[in-house]
């Protein structure tokens, strides 16, 4: 039991002595090591660097502190949070941009299929290019002007053998939506409509025509379903009548199919599906032929010197010609005659 106790005693003693040492050895001042005396082997005026410290503050002990002077603190996950922004920032935040950018990109994509449905036309417009004769006869039914809005028509008159047609005055519309524009001193006719689904006549004279012309426009059906709306762009009305500036030696008024829908058909060039088309040869520049059963239709600008059945003609000067079926036509060309060889079937 003795034994123990002094046991005890001893290791007490041995552990504050060890404490004390510790502490002696951590609180002493740090002596500086000695410098060698290298720098006394170099040349005169010289030194070798060797042992020597060229910025004397390194010599200094640090700190911590010291050493860490300027970098931010290590976060150690229980550092206080940074204090809420202020009401006024968020006021003015709010104010300057009270939507994120997502949300500003979704009202501009929104936005702008509004203004393509708005724009967008609500039937597809169709321009084409035609012609048709006017029905002069009591009781006739009024020619009828297809167009649109941003879709003006262009009407030219003919006679009934292609000749232009004037103006005698200017032409007056029933609708103040259906506005009718002439160069005066010319064949030509403008039509613009300024509103859909607008509809009225248009009475225009002639030079030297005892009675108007009478036209009915239209801009729309509203009571239609169809998606499409056909617009005449350009629209050649012909005059059943020889006007003041026909060709002395023209076609005779017999020979003229003015209300004949099929040779209308072909000079429009949209022949019947039953028509088949034949290749050709000569010297006869922008001519298109179809045989028909046993006729041909010849569409070309070049007048005819064979015999033929019956013609139409264009404000352009494009003519359609009828005649039997044969391998060999002339026409005019320049004054001159020129064959054309045609390849049938």
């Amino acid at each position: 039991m003795k034994t123990s106790i002094a046991l005890a005693l001893w290791l007490a003693a041995g552990g504050y002595a060890w404490a004390d040492e510790t502490v002696s050895q951590q609180t002493a001042p740090t002596q500086p090591a000695a410098v060698p005396a290298n720098n006394a082997a170099a040349p005169s005026g010289w030194a070798t660097g060797v042992g020597t410290n060229p910025n004397p503050a390194a010599q200094r002990p640090t700190t911590p502190a010291q050493g860490t002077a300027g970098a931010a603190p290590a976060q150690s996950g229980n550092d206080p949070l940074p204090p809420p922004q202020s009401d006024l920032f968020q006021q003015a935040q709010e104010s300057i941009s009270p939507l994120t950018p997502q949300e500003i990109r979704l009202l501009r994509g929104q936005a702008g299929d509004i203004n393509k449905a708005m724009i967008a036309p609500q039937v597809t417009i169709v321009p084409r290019i035609s012609a048709q004769t006017v029905n002069l006869s009591p009781g006739a039914s009024l020619p009828l002007i297809r167009t649109a809005v941003n879709y003006p028509s262009s009407l030219t008159f003919i006679d009934s053998t292609g000749a232009p047609w004037k103006l005698g005055a200017a032409p007056i519309s029933g609708n103040s939506d259906i506005t009718a524009y002439y160069v005066p001193n010319s064949p030509i006719l403008v039509l613009e409509a300024k509103k859909p689904y607008a509809s009225g006549n248009v009475t225009v004279y002639m030079e030297g025509l005892a009675v108007p012309i009478v036209l009915n426009v239209s801009s729309g059906e509203s009571d239609s379903q169809a998606t499409t709306w056909t617009v005449d762009s350009r629209l050649d009305m012909r005059i059943p009548r020889r006007g003041p500036g026909a060709q002395p030696g023209a076609v005779p008024e017999m020979r003229i199919g003015l209300h004949d829908g099929v040779l209308q058909a072909f000079l429009d060039g949209i022949p019947p599906k039953e028509a088949k088309q034949l290749k050709t040869t000569g010297a006869v520049p922008d001519t298109t032929v179809w045989q028909m059963g046993d006729d041909l239709y010849i569409r070309t600008r070049a007048d005819i010197r064979d015999e033929f059945e019956s013609t139409l003609s264009s404000a352009d000067g494009t003519h359609l010609w009828k005649l039997p079926v044969t391998p060999y036509v002339s026409f005019s060309v320049m004054g001159h005659t020129a064959a054309l060889n045609v390849a049938l079937e």
